[in-house]
């Protein structure tokens, strides 16, 4: 799948996975990016404002906490709303907070309402706001510095699962050394790439695993080579339109990182798509375009038309993310029949040296709290009840639990209720942590190490049906199964091979100016570079020309950003 499909895939289905709710029906609805929520209500330690409060972890009588919200009315079941529902009834009942909505807008007018309440600082006491605007209200004095409450209120639970990728996230939102938000954590991991090779064909044509890239290209060229019975030409390495102009997987295998800011020798940031490791793996891909290994029709095939060639025998080997062999399920499983083996593994390295795979600690959304709200700890309550219910596992319906979860029905609707929480951050880890301990859990059937998240037991519970015979979930056992891409996460992270993108913040004036056409023209330059309509030379004039359009001043600014992090 292309990486713009594979976003929007991901985001469109993260809920299903994010609650653990069911098995999804299908592949497609099972390429997720989070991890599990399911809620358990307990009472937090904490809150200065009442010796009750403090001691029971419950406001009594309750206090009330303003918020502004985007609603989907997809959410709801009859009889429920955003301003009233079973699960803002929830807090009141567990932690004796009061939620109210002073305003609920369609989530498209979400932003420009809320730059209208900013002009006009006319704020609730927390609400949800974008990276872009995030820096103006802290330079406008308008949130508060959370550094204090969140380390006194914050439990610990919420406390590591906020910095499970280094911190990183976290500190996207410190602003002179102060915490001004909190930011809606989710995995960069889950944007790991890998390799996907048909098993099979390897055993029949004696060829090597893609341990090296060297390995990786012997496999491009016999697999271009395969006789496919008269369904087509075979190409080596299956690649689509949206892929081509930045094929990031492959380029990863050359030390190369596309769209990233990386640090050069001084320590400065330098723009990762203009470095001459980028030239070397253009060089090898249009070497091997011109071979016949990739599709001359790339540059216009989407990637409903690499799946089509998959299901035809036609392409064997393709960069993707841990959840693709879900893209491939109805390509490789016909007639309630497993017709293929595929394998996936880390990317290869062109030398010595482990290849990494690029990913961001990049946020999109924050949570803030208005510098003048009375009860800023009861934000970190609710941040905390939020945290219990992603770490809870999966309730069993009915439990009361199971309301933060599915809402008012304790039970799956189908509603992604779960977004009804004012609060919500994601697990940042939950596949790496899967990679290390699924494994055992399939070999042993103990369970204990997987039961706190419902999306891991459910990919385990799937993994087993498809061992008793359900080809259904032919997926599942490349991702979650044994020698799966979990575990390749979980190789990664113990390798040190998460290579991150050294610039996290908002985009910079020029970039904001500027930027699209650059990524454009980028875009453009490698795509003719690999199909062999320009020159590899003209990587050269598309560093110079990217330098003169924008590129210099983008880079000023961005090392300014990065001295300001220091």
């Amino acid at each position: 799948m292309s990486f713009t499909m594979k976003k929007g895939l991901a985001l469109s289905c993260a809920a299903a996975l994010l609650l653990a709710s069911a098995a999804c029906s299908s592949a497609k609805n099972n390429a997720q990016t989070e991890g599990s929520a399911s809620p358990q209500a307990t009472a937090t330690t904490s809150s200065q404002p009442s010796d009750s409060a403090a001691a029971t972890g419950k406001y009594d009588p309750p206090i009330t906490l303003t918020t502004v919200r985007a609603n989907d009315t997809a959410l709801f079941t009859e009889g429920q709303t955003m301003d009233k529902n079973a699960i803002y009834d929830a807090y009141e009942q567990d932690l004796g907070i009061t939620l109210k909505n002073n305003w609920v807008v369609d989530t498209k007018e979400y932003d420009s309402k809320l730059k209208i309440s900013i002009a006009a600082n006319d704020l609730p006491d927390f609400f949800k706001v974008s990276a872009e605007d995030l820096p103006r209200l802290v330079e406008s004095d308008m949130v508060m510095d959370l550094t204090e409450v969140f380390e006194q209120y914050a439990s610990e639970e919420t406390k590591k699962l906020v910095v499970s990728d280094g911190g990183k996230q976290m500190q996207s939102a410190t602003f002179d050394g102060k915490l001004m938000a909190i930011p809606q954590t989710n995995s960069p991991f889950n944007a790991a790439s890998f390799v996907w090779v048909r098993q099979d064909w390897l055993q029949e044509m004696n060829l090597p695993e893609p341990k090296t890239m060297q390995d990786l290209l012997q496999i491009s060229e016999a697999f271009a080579s395969r006789n496919t019975g008269g369904k087509g030409k075979a190409f080596g390495l299956g690649l689509d339109k949206d892929q081509i102009g930045s094929p990031i997987g492959f380029l990863n295998g050359y030390h190369a990182y596309p769209g990233q800011w990386v640090k050069d020798s001084s320590g400065k940031l330098v723009y990762g798509s203009t470095q001459p490791e980028v030239k070397t793996a253009l060089k090898q891909l249009q070497d091997m375009y011109k071979a016949g290994q990739i599709d001359p029709e790339v540059a216009v095939n989407d990637n409903a038309k690499m799946l089509e060639q998959v299901s035809n025998d036609r392409v064997g080997m393709l960069f993707g993310a841990f959840w693709y062999s879900a893209a491939m399920q109805d390509a490789v499983v016909k007639d309630g029949k497993v017709t293929q083996e595929w394998g996936v593994y880390t990317i290869p390295s062109v030398d010595g040296d482990p290849a990494m795979s690029q990913v961001s600690a990049s946020v999109a959304s924050y949570y803030v709290v208005n510098k003048n709200a009375e009860h800023p700890e009861a934000v970190m309550k609710v941040l905390n009840q939020w945290v219990d219910a992603l770490l809870g596992g999966k309730p069993a319906d009915g439990d009361p639990r199971a309301v933060y979860s599915f809402g008012k029905e304790l039970k799956d609707m189908g509603n992604e209720a779960w977004a009804i929480n004012p609060l919500t951050i994601f697990i940042q880890d939950l596949y790496v942590q899967g990679g290390q301990h699924l494994g055992k859990a399939l070999d042993t059937g103990d369970t204990s190490a997987i039961e706190w998240s419902g999306d891991l037991k459910n990919r385990y519970d799937q993994v087993k049906k498809f061992e008793a015979g359900d080809t259904t979930f032919w997926y599942q056992v490349d991702i979650a199964g044994k020698g799966g891409a979990f575990e390749k996460m979980y190789e990664y992270s113990q390798q040190n091979r998460y290579h991150f993108d050294e610039f996290y913040g908002v985009a910079t004036p020029t970039m904001a100016e500027r930027g699209d056409l650059l990524k454009t023209k980028e875009q453009e330059v490698f795509t003719k570079i690999i199909i062999g309509a320009a020159s590899i030379d003209e990587f050269d004039k598309f560093v110079a020309d990217w330098t003169k359009l924008g590129g210099d001043k983008i880079t000023e600014e961005v090392n300014e950003w990065h001295a300001s992090r220091q």
